[in-house]
């Protein structure tokens, strides 16, 4: 037997008692040459469409069907500007579009909603704003452009309480908001500058958070969350730099500060807990974190230029912290087990720092201050402790322990030293 759902339900009472009742308002004023205005407003309450157009070869159109208290106003000042508002079994639904400028679109449509809200403003020529909500309850979008050739795309789609605010200042953005399935997320996309692209994508999340701002020129980040409750925060000043982070499972946690010109930052987080952090300031710098298991931390600091980072986590109650300075330093670090930890720094020139620790409660420390050094360090087993402290150049360290409990402290100073401690 076939059942109406309870949200289906109340819409179509709404609709069959303002059927009897209905309070529609319309106004349209065209100022100007080929202008098109059409309204249609049926089975609603104090429904009212205000359009009012000034220019040229603009056209509105405004179409409300069994909703209550529905409101759109769509005001288009210039040439060729085009907008469209349709919202349907909607109750409590506003959509309010302002453009200013030349062949400027934007296209708004509520579809089985309550307590929608979205508003659109652009000014200048060629952009493009779309939002669509549908089957969501209490969904707001907003979207702001100053500028020209930019787009912005708001998607939430069968949502409780989510939100979706883009804004664009500049030529040439692009933004995109996709909220599928999803309960009380949050997204942000700020654009300042010239061709930054930014696309932020919540798949069957629960209260999930994402704010991407860019300022500068070119550009691009990536944010894909599917679980519960993760955030990602990025920042990039500058130009031609690239963020990408995907975050499943739940509870994870993702930031990314960039400075600078070239830098590239990948966070891929996988179960619950997470937390990675990236900063990088200077000019191509490189950071890599891959999070798979339970409240783990990792932290990369990059200034300077040509720096790379490479993190592996696996495990739980894994911890890195690491910064590197100047230019061409290296950290490849894997860890694997339980409550391992890794600290250190390279100050220099083409430092190179290669970590692996498998096991439980290893420690390792390394710091490097000079030209081409290089530090190997391998723990398997539990409780191990190694400390690598290098300044000059040219020096090498070697350390490899298995088993339980050893301790290995190297410290070299000078020109090209070498050390090399193995323990079984």
């Amino acid at each position: 037997m076939f059942k109406i759902k309870p949200l289906v339900a109340a819409l179509l009472t709404v609709a069959a008692a303002q059927a009897m009742a209905a309070d529609h308002t319309s106004e349209q004023r065209q100022n100007g040459v080929n202008n098109v205005a059409e309204v249609i407003q049926s089975y609603g309450s104090s429904n009212a469409a205000k359009q009012v157009q000034s220019g040229w070869g603009n056209d509105a159109m405004v179409e409300q069907t069994g909703s209550l208290s529905s409101s759109a106003l769509q005001t288009q000042t210039a040439n060729f500007n085009e907008a469209n508002v349709n919202q349907t079994l909607a109750i409590n639904s506003r959509s309010v579009q302002w453009q200013y400028g030349h062949s400027n679109e934007a296209s708004v449509s509520q579809s089985g909603t309550w307590g929608s809200s979205a508003e659109q403003r652009q000014r200048g020529q060629g952009n493009t704003a779309n939002t669509e909500q549908g089957a969501s309850n209490g969904a707001e979008a907003f979207t702001k452009q100053e500028g020209n050739g930019n787009s912005a795309t708001s998607y939430q789609y069968a949502v409780n309480g989510s939100k979706s605010s883009l804004y664009q200042d500049g030529n040439l953005n692009e933004g995109t908001v996709s909220q599928t399935l999803s309960a009380g997320d949050r997204a942000l996309i700020d654009q300042l500058g010239d061709q930054n692209m930014a696309d932020v994508m919540q798949t069957w999340s629960n209260g999930s958070v994402a704010e991407v701002e860019q300022i500068g020129t070119a550009n691009n980040a990536d944010v894909y969350q599917t679980g519960r409750h993760q955030e990602a925060y990025t920042y990039s000043g500058g130009k031609y730099n690239i963020v990408e982070v995907a975050q499943r499972g739940s509870n994870q946690n993702g930031f990314v500060h960039q400075q600078g010109n070239l830098h590239k930052a990948t966070l891929d987080q996988r179960g619950n807990g997470n937390t990675a952090t990236a900063n990088q300031i200077g000019l191509d710098n490189a950071a890599a974190i891959d999070q798979n298991g339970r409240s783990q931390i990792a932290k990369v600091d990059q200034r300077g230029g040509y720096n790379q980072a490479k993190v592996e986590q696996q495990g739980k109650y894994n911890e890195l912290n690491f910064a590197q300075s100047e230019v061409g330093n290296i950290l490849a670090a894997h860890q694997e087990g339980d409550s391992n930890r890794i600290t250190g720094s390279s100050t220099g020139v083409n430092n190179n720092v290669d970590i692996d620790q498998d096991g439980d409660f290893n420690t390792a420390s390394v710091s490097q201050n000079g030209f081409f050094n290089e530090a190997d360090l391998v723990q398997n087993g539990q409780n191990h402790a190694a400390t690598v402290m290098q300044s000059g150049s040219n020096h090498t360290a070697d350390v490899m322990q298995s088993g339980i409990g050893n301790t290995a402290l190297i410290s070299q100073a000078g020109l090209n030293n070498m050390a090399i401690v193995s323990q079984h």
